[in-house]
């Protein structure tokens, strides 16, 4: 959802408390549409994050850290000329509109102070920042506009600065009773939440359905009637009043399940029934809820990639190990080859060339009768020759093609291996581990990035602690997998791996040198069962040996093992036991 005017109603009272006076330090362009303010207040500094980009334009103090371009944007060398060391003065929002303009007063290189505006226009697609001089000449913007762009209004240098049509909306602020009824009178048969939206700037259809919702209507429902006009009026003027006197109540809305984001506000929202979080800011609640929501996004569209490479390769490994068995099946005919090379052969007196088959007793098999096609252009033993090459052709296909079914078969596993890590995986630093997993693997063709690129940070693996005071270690991925049973692990540590299923290589450290207790060992069964497919099975079966017996064939792929001298427990997936053992900071 957008910000609209309530909000950034919220977000100006907000920056008139903590920003007005303070001195901007230092400016910066991390992305295109995209800057960041550091702005010096006695005693703190605040970041003032400010983006125009068409999907998430937004105006917020943030603690998120961007990693910048080395050489700095033009737009964001113009404001460090015009902006750096000078002191916020004022913060307007021009009637009710989704704009916000900071006013800067600087030094100029004569030792005059200037006023420049900075002015952020949060609108969709439409979305900019522009730096203007105080009489609104532009100096320049990150998003320029051209004639051919819009006849509208053109945003370039030294040309007049002109804001948005207002569209004939009014402004809500300043909405007397009377004009409220007049106005929506007009707008009969519409959707109640339309009909407040279209007559009044800054108000989305979130906070338009949330004045229906106050004045007992289904703000999806038609207008119909002047009393419904009137009963719109008293939340409407509630709406404003609160406004007017800066008394927000900054509410997230989750869905039901607490884990999605489902909207926000700058008032407690009436019209949701699932769980809500309020804030104590404004700029918190925006700081969390787009950082959260980008991070989904990514984790989201990292996710769907890993999804799609891991489906597609499983569906040609499919494909490829039912051709090969079939084409094995049909190979593992080679003896019938030599059977028919031989008998032609015993009874190369009885043919004659020219003869197209010729069935022969076959006294391999109780004299049983066998019909042998031949080549007629062929002599008895050039068809003979014939059926020995076929034979030694076969014979060493099968060899071939055994390997190539191993090789199939070792590929599903792999696969189903990265499909149950992705399942597990709850970060993106995990995703992007599997993801270079899959680089590495040739899954993926590598793209050269010329971002500074701050995700090769070595993951840990999971941590937990047993009842009986036993570190136990989980791999995230394969790559990990391999690591904790080849690196990590001694020799007396217990490994666990649930049975013929993929999962996560699980260790138990034995720190003491004497024998593991058998509750940690249970424990660790559980969180091995729990990290792999079988998760949402029961009696999951989950082998156990000393680490000592693991090992990795030459040539395998990350995370393939083979092991002995092993033991099966049946265990029950358990996520609440999970959960308490686990080390929340790895």
């Amino acid at each position: 959802m957008a910000l609209d005017g309530t909000t950034l109603a919220a977000i100006k009272t907000e920056f008139e408390d903590k920003l007005v006076g303070g001195r901007i330090d230092k400016i910066y362009q991390p992305q295109d549409n995209l800057l960041t303010i550091k702005i010096r207040q006695p005693g703190k500094d605040l970041k003032l994050l400010v983006s125009a980009n068409s999907q998430n334009p937004r105006i917020h103090l943030t603690d998120q850290d961007f990693s910048n371009p080395l050489k700095p944007p033009t737009f964001c060398m113009l404001l460090r000329k015009h902006l750096e060391s000078g002191r916020i003065r004022e913060i307007r929002q021009p009637k009710f509109e989704r704009i916000l303009e900071i006013v800067i007063q600087y030094k100029n290189s004569t030792g005059e102070l200037e006023n420049k505006i900075l002015t952020i226009e949060l609108m969709g697609r439409h979305s900019n920042i522009i730096l203007t001089k105080e009489n609104k000449q532009v100096l320049d913007s990150i998003k320029r506009v051209t004639g051919k762009m819009s006849r509208h209004r053109e945003i370039l240098p030294g040309k007049q600065y002109k804001r948005p049509p207002e569209q004939g909306k009014k402004n809500p602020l300043t909405t007397e009773k009377d004009e409220f009824i007049t106005e929506l009178k007009e707008s009969m048969n519409q959707p109640l939440y339309r009909a407040i939206m279209n007559n009044y700037r800054g108000i989305s259809p979130l906070i338009a359905k949330e004045i229906a919702v106050r004045a007992n209507y289904d703000g999806t429902k038609e207008l119909t009637s002047i009393k419904q006009i009137k009963n719109l009026w008293s939340p409407f003027a509630e709406l404003v009043t609160a406004i007017k006197n800066n008394d927000f109540n900054p509410t997230l809305i989750y869905n039901d399940n607490h884990k999605d984001l489902t909207a926000y506000a700058a008032f407690d929202l009436q019209q949701f029934n699932s769980p809500k979080e309020k804030f104590k800011t404004i700029n918190q609640l925006l700081n969390y809820y787009y950082t959260t929501r980008i991070k989904q996004k990514k984790i989201n569209k990292l996710t769907e990639q890993i999804e799609s490479v891991i489906a597609n390769n499983k569906e040609n490994a499919y494909k490829k190990y039912n051709k090969v068995k079939g084409q094995l099946k049909g190979a593992r005919n080679a003896e019938k080859y030599k059977l028919k090379g031989e008998l032609i052969t015993a009874n190369i007196y009885q043919l004659e060339k020219g003869q197209k088959k010729v069935t022969l007793n076959n006294y391999y098999e109780d004299n049983e009768e066998v019909t042998i096609e031949l080549d007629e252009d062929l002599s008895p033993s050039e068809n003979a020759q014939r059926y020995f090459e076929k034979y030694e052709k076969a014979k060493t296909s099968v060899k071939y093609l055994k390997n190539e079914v191993t090789k199939a078969k070792n590929e599903i596993k792999y696969l189903n291996q990265l499909e149950n890590n992705l399942n597990n995986a709850e970060s993106i630093a995990e995703l992007e581990e599997l993801k270079k997993e899959l680089v590495e693997q040739n899954y993926i063709k590598e793209q050269k990035s010329n971002q500074n690129n701050n995700q090769d940070k070595k993951l840990p693996p999971l941590k937990f602690k047993s009842s009986d005071d036993y570190d136990i270690l989980v791999g995230r991925n394969n790559r990990q997998n391999d690591k904790l049973t080849k690196k990590i692990a001694n020799n007396q540590d217990l490994w666990f791996h649930v049975k013929d299923l993929a999962g996560s290589h699980t260790v138990v450290r034995n720190h003491t040198g004497k024998e593991i207790p058998e509750d940690t060992i249970l424990e660790a069964a559980q969180i091995a069962a729990y990290y792999s497919k079988g998760r949402q099975s029961s009696k999951v079966p989950v082998d156990y040996t000393l680490v000592k017996h693991v090992n990795k064939p030459k040539g395998a792929k990350p995370g393939m093992v083979y092991y002995e001298q092993q033991t099966t427990l049946y265990v029950d997936p358990d996520e609440e036991l999970v959960q308490s053992l686990k080390i929340k900071d790895s």
